[in-house]
């Protein structure tokens, strides 16, 4: 993220004014002191989005949609917030200051050259395919394909040429180094070959890959004959600007459509999922890959709940099928399956049956539970017998468990227990013995989170993280307690911690500088909190909280130690201390069940 000095920010936030941006947009209707409208992102009746102007903020109790100023900007124009910041300026007419970093003007330098790149060589590669005679048999391959001049040029297809250094010697005419050639993948070299290297992509079908809001950050190069002993795709290597496992391909153009549609269907390649937008079907993404990871599923949650997964209908779509679940189902997103026919694609059924069959496909998608229980019955043409039963049951009783909605789990569980003819507890139980483990990343960011996007925190959590972060006086009470730390209370406290690390220097509390330093789904939960008025001692309530927490804990703390005086034999010098521990617990108690002008001075 370009650094962007904080006084200017605050310039343009303080000339950009909420109501006048969003109404800019589409109309908005006054409603007592705020302002109403049908929530643009996503399928409403009734008009559920929210506009603060004495805040300046947004917030759609529909679908939890909020934040600031900058935020609406990013999310309706899908912009980063550098650019979203540089947007308002203009239109304020405010000139921005930078940061004087010299490693972050070097990054964004850097970012920039590769960007440049890309974009430029995304042209380089259209061009030859749109006239280059040694282009001839890619032209023709994209015709037997289907795909019409049109949708290439939609698209951007592009040709690599044969040559190990084509393409080298165009870029390095074009002003670009050998070291912007290796660090964007364009070019790779052995270590101990210092001038030298050539072409990533030789001979091959270009599909530029682009992040969700257009730029060119990788490539994707298909083999123009399948009977070629060479891998069928070859990507773009990890670069500064492009992460396989973090992109989706075709977001850039279908944002739109799943957000109207509330689902996607995510296909196994680029041609599939061309085919499939050019013939109607707009609400699809395709991983860089067969599987999804984390990042893509918490990618694609900004915008569905639903996913269809619509792979090759042979061993190795459907194991991909699987391999996609751990992300999706922990990201909270319901996962239907769709069964092609065997031995067709996606793009081979459109072309040899018609959209309005592929779609049917789609429709009968089911969820993936009962899918691969109705495989399995199919696949045995006769009813599963007690040790299928209990395969199955160990196979999915991992998956149930990644569920992260409990009445969800619940319900799921209750169904697949009753389509297998078991016993809710032996379905769990099967399920301990072939746990699903997530990537070591998520694993991580949850640890250190308790508040994960898709649920809210509980109420006392987002009291005091509320009243934490509007009043500084709390922050401050918080910043000098010794006697306890808020996780120990409440594991789910760690909100808190995160949310109050994003305080920069000043105490003061400003939407514009604060909201959009959060990540996306925490920004549009403080969003909700901002709307609410504060108590009349916003201190005094934090107070009672943490004191509520702390005689919690402390009477669950006696409840356990009074449990060793019913263990037999116990010596008395042990029930003395255990006894004495006991008191002195409930001396404490007593302390803080105390009025609160007795209360301890570091409770007030």
């Amino acid at each position: 993220m370009s650094r962007i000095a904080e006084e200017s920010i605050q310039r343009v936030a303080d000339a950009s004014d909420i109501v006048e941006i969003i109404g800019s947009y589409f109309p908005l209707k006054r409603a007592g002191t705020s302002y109403r409208a049908i929530c643009p992102f996503h399928k409403e009746k009734s008009p559920s989005f929210h506009v603060n102007p004495s805040r300046q903020t947004f917030h759609c109790f529909g679908c939890g949609a909020g934040g600031g100023v900058f935020r609406f900007l990013m999310d309706y124009e899908h912009l980063d917030f550098p650019s979203a910041v540089r947007k308002l300026a203009q239109r304020s007419g405010i000139q921005l200051a930078e940061d004087n970093d010299p490693k972050e003007r070097s990054r964004r330098d850097q970012r920039s050259r590769l960007l440049e790149l890309h974009r430029e060589a995304s042209a380089w590669f259209h061009l030859n395919l749109l006239r280059s005679k040694a282009a001839d048999h890619a032209r023709a391959y994209l015709k037997n394909r289907g795909l019409t001049k049109e949708i290439t040029v939609g698209w951007q297809i592009g040709y690599a040429p044969a040559g190990w250094d084509t393409f080298r010697n165009w870029a390095l005419s074009a002003g670009f180094t050998r070291e912007e050639l290796l660090l964007g993948g364009m070019m790779t070299a052995k270590e101990s070959d210092s001038q030298g290297g050539y072409d990533r992509f030789r001979d091959r079908l270009m599909f530029p890959i682009r992040n969700d809001y257009g730029d060119v950050i990788g490539f994707s190069g298909r083999i123009l004959n399948d009977s070629q002993r060479e891998a069928k795709y070859v990507n773009s290597p990890e670069t500064p600007i492009f992460s396989k496992g973090k992109v989706l391909f075709g977001l850039d153009k279908s944002k739109r459509s799943l957000i109207d549609s509330g689902q996607a269907v995510v296909l196994e390649g680029q041609i599939d999922l061309i085919s499939a937008f050019e013939n109607g079907v707009t609400n699809g993404v395709a991983p860089q890959g067969t599987a999804f990871t984390n990042d893509q599923a918490r990618l694609l949650k900004r915008f569905v709940d639903r996913v269809i997964l619509c792979f090759d209908s042979d061993t190795a779509g459907q194991n991909a099928v699987e391999r996609s679940l751990p992300a999706l189902l922990s990201a909270g997103i319901e996962v239907r399956v769709a069964r092609l026919p065997k031995g067709e694609d996606p793009d081979s059924l459109i072309r040899t049956q018609g959209v309005v069959i592929f779609q049917k496909h789609i429709q009968e998608a089911r969820d993936f539970f009962d899918h691969t229980i109705e495989t399995e019955i199919r696949t045995s043409n006769e009813p599963l017998t007690p040790r299928e039963r209990a395969i199955l049951a160990r196979r999915l009783g991992g998956y149930l468990a990644l569920l992260p909605d409990t009445a969800l789990r619940e319900t799921t569980t209750a169904h697949v227990a009753s389509r297998l003819g078991l016993s809710i507890t032996s379905l769990l139980e099967s399920g301990t013995k072939n746990p699903i483990t997530l990537q070591a990343e998520m694993e991580t960011e949850e640890a250190s989170t308790a508040y994960r996007e898709g649920l809210r925190p509980s109420a006392s959590t987002e009291l005091i993280c509320r009243l934490a972060i509007l009043s500084s006086e709390v922050r401050s009470w918080l910043a000098i307690q010794r006697d306890f730390k808020p996780t120990e209370l409440d594991p789910e406290l760690s909100l808190l911690e995160e949310l109050t690390s994003h305080f920069g220097e000043s105490e003061s509390f400003s939407t514009a500088i604060f909201l959009p330093r959060l990540p996306a789904h925490l920004e549009s939960l403080v969003s909700s909190w901002v709307l609410e008025t504060l108590p009349p001692d916003p201190l005094k309530t934090v107070q009672d909280a943490f004191r509520g927490l702390r005689l919690t804990c402390l009477k669950k703390q006696q409840a356990t130690i009074a449990l060793e005086l019913r263990k037999q034999g116990l010596p008395v010098e042990k029930m003395a201390s255990i006894q004495k521990e006991i008191l002195d617990l409930q001396e404490k108690i007593n302390d803080l069940s105390a009025p609160a002008q007795q209360a301890p001075t570091s409770l007030r």
